[in-house]
């Protein structure tokens, strides 16, 4: 992924409204890999933040590239 994910985005992979993900998103962070790293505030309901980990972050990960010879983490 080369641009920052948008709320639309996000939004399908948790699985809450995009006005939902605008009110309580924070910080984005590009990795080095290419993957994203969305934070959301700590006082996001509860029943909002299922898909997200303890640390109330989203990890989009970035798709492999054909030929990249590293393994997937859930392979």
């Amino acid at each position: 992924m080369d641009k920052e994910p948008s709320d639309l985005l996000i939004a399908v992979c948790i699985g809450i409204s995009e006005q939902q993900v605008t009110f309580y998103r924070r910080e984005t962070f590009l990795l080095g890999d290419g993957s994203w790293l969305v934070h959301f505030a700590f006082s996001m309901p509860k029943e909002l933040r299922q898909q997200l980990t303890g640390s109330f972050t989203l990890l989009l990960r970035a798709p492999r590239v054909p030929g990249d010879a590293r393994q997937a983490d859930d392979a």
